[in-house]
């Protein structure tokens, strides 16, 4: 876990909830071209909002109900 304060977290999560409000998985801005793995960005957003809740002190709570594919 890092040493990430509160704010810097926040606007982590901001900046990827943007990517992934955005629904591009490219960009070219003059040239430049960045490409997204929104997967990967949808991965990194968990991660971010469960460090955000464990400095606010909120326990991790699990999912009712799990997806099980038996075919």
């Amino acid at each position: 876990m890092s040493n990430r304060s509160e704010a810097g977290i926040k606007e982590a999560i901001s900046n990827l909830e943007q990517i992934l409000d955005s629904g591009a998985s490219m960009v070219t801005i003059d040239g430049e071209t960045t490409q997204f793995d929104l997967s990967a960005v949808s991965a990194r957003l968990r991660d971010l909002k469960a460090e955000l809740a464990t400095l606010q002190g909120k326990k991790n709570r699990r999912p009712l109900f799990n997806r099980v594919d038996l075919s």
